[in-house]
């Protein structure tokens, strides 16, 4: 296949289950399956087709993806489709215990706040 001597970046296999999130109105979450990796883009089965253009939203363990289809194509299995990957967040674990620890030292602060005006 001449499209796969074209890539910049080497692709790995994989074969793990994955939930997608398809962004319009209303937005869609569908299961796919990851089957391949680049540092630019991502491999997708799922059992129907999505739209080139449509942007998506991917959460594997730890780590979010955000990318836009490139391509979607029809396979024995069902449609394969690839997608570009624009933002990756990780480590959103570690996030979230950050964001609720400041969620409580602020709403400490407010309630220590609160209490002083009330004695004034």
């Amino acid at each position: 296949m001449l499209y796969m001597k074209q890539r910049r970046d080497t692709r790995f296999e994989a074969d793990q289950p994955v939930w997608i999130t398809i962004f319009g109105e209303p937005d869609i979450s569908l299961p796919a399956r990851v089957k391949n990796v680049s540092g630019r883009g991502i491999g997708l089965e799922l059992d129907g087709p999505v739209a080139p253009g449509a942007v998506l939203k991917l959460e594997l363990d730890d780590t979010l993806l955000l990318g836009e289809v490139i391509y979607c194509r029809q396979d024995a299995t069902g449609y394969y489709i690839g997608v570009e990957l624009e933002q990756s967040l990780a480590g959103l674990k570690e996030l979230e215990i950050a964001v609720r620890g400041f969620q409580a030292e602020v709403a400490g602060e407010d309630v220590g706040a609160a209490a002083k005006d009330r004695r004034k």
